[in-house]
């Protein structure tokens, strides 16, 4: 049985605190991590620093332990703010970083720190605080988008936060749209995790599992009641266990692979392009036997009997995630993103699928 063999390698990250209203154990946490006496520098983005009091709390958390903060950063991370910040950051002369808000801040938080170790050698203690359902505090990778207009990125253990703060009440401020799309891209990495082939059995898979069931429950929870704070702290945990913290390398899985082609390139938000590729790409998974089997484990976990084909189960998973998409209001296709017909092989190309036929065809159908 090849769940009875494996391994798996945890990262440098060190502590969770979660629960509604920790964000209160901030200076704790600091003292964890022996980083009390030093200096924090934040970095977020424009909105949550001028139309939240998140950001203005978390500085009188830290009071004399603030060293600056940077709320420049936009969606998909572009090279050009992470350069602003990392001259920001050095001239502050801060000791750590805590990057507040989604996927685009805490990624160009680990690429900052991966500049500065570049240029000083020295690597930056990084704290998230996640306020969407991204799951980037999890991984060793960082993406952003190049002067070319491009989505790359670096990859380094070292940059992996050493804790993560999950207080779903900061997450009532994030819009619903936001909100919602970015469970669906919790969604998307806890299914592709499945079938991922660094990816062990215990605890990452069984976590994936548990997260995929908590996210079919709660987001259309979140849905109906944007004030249900448990609900969302349930969802910020489901995020966490969608990408638990293992040192995979490159990248997650071929709906992945479309999103970071769609996303940068026709200004698509991550969670957004999950909802445009991940039923696809299950459909395409379920004529894949290995992989179908996996991808067919999910029918359990919601309450459903597997019909004993791998290939009928998947289709059924990925009717399923259509419905929650449509539960959700977050149905929409590439016509509607505005990116224009005939674009389907450069699109494959771009996420590394050059000359593959049916990766082209699967990406017609999301018109």
């Amino acid at each position: 049985m090849t769940e009875l063999h494996g391994s798996y390698h945890p990262t440098q990250l060190q502590f969770l605190a979660y629960g509604p209203g920790c964000l209160f154990q901030l200076p704790a946490v600091l003292e964890k991590l022996e980083c009390s006496g030093t200096k924090a520098f934040i970095i977020t983005g424009k909105s949550l620093r001028d139309k939240t009091p998140v950001i203005l709390h978390i500085e009188e958390l830290l009071g004399i332990h603030h060293a600056g903060t940077f709320s420049e950063i936009s969606q998909h991370s572009p090279m050009s703010h992470i350069r602003r910040a990392v001259k920001f950051v050095n001239e502050s002369k801060a000791d750590f970083l805590i990057s507040v808000g989604g996927g685009s801040p805490i990624d160009s938080t680990k690429a900052i720190s991966y500049e500065i170790h570049k240029s000083s050698g020295k690597w930056l203690p990084h704290i998230a605080i996640p306020t969407t359902l991204s799951a980037a505090e999890y991984t060793q990778q960082a993406g952003f988008t190049n002067e070319e207009g491009n989505k790359t990125g670096v990859a380094d253990p070292h940059i992996i936060p050493r804790a993560v703060i999950l207080d779903a009440r900061l997450t009532t401020f994030t819009p619903e749209t936001l909100w919602l799309s970015s469970g669906i891209r919790a969604l998307d990495h806890a299914v592709e995790l499945l079938y991922h082939p660094q990816a062990s059995e215990y605890p990452s898979k069984q976590l994936a599992l548990r997260a995929i069931a908590d996210l079919f429950e709660y987001l259309p929870k979140s849905k109906k009641d944007c004030d249900d704070i448990d609900a969302r702290q349930h969802l910020q945990l489901a995020a966490f266990g969608s990408l638990f913290p293992f040192l995979f390398t490159g990248g997650i899985g071929l709906s992945h692979n479309l999103g970071r082609a769609l996303g940068a390139t026709y200004s698509i938000g991550h969670g957004i392009c999950s909802c445009l590729t991940l039923s696809a790409v299950v459909r395409y998974k379920s004529k894949n036997l290995p992989e179908a089997s996996q991808i067919s484990r999910i029918l359990g976990p919601l309450g459903f009997t597997p019909t004993g084909s791998p290939e009928k189960d998947a289709l059924i998973i990925a009717e399923k995630i259509d419905e929650l998409i449509e539960t959700l209001g977050l149905k929409t296709n590439l016509k509607e993103q505005n990116i224009p017909g005939g674009e389907a092989q450069v699109i494959a190309e771009r996420a590394g699928h050059e000359g593959k036929q049916e990766i082209i065809k699967l990406v017609e159908g999301l018109y």
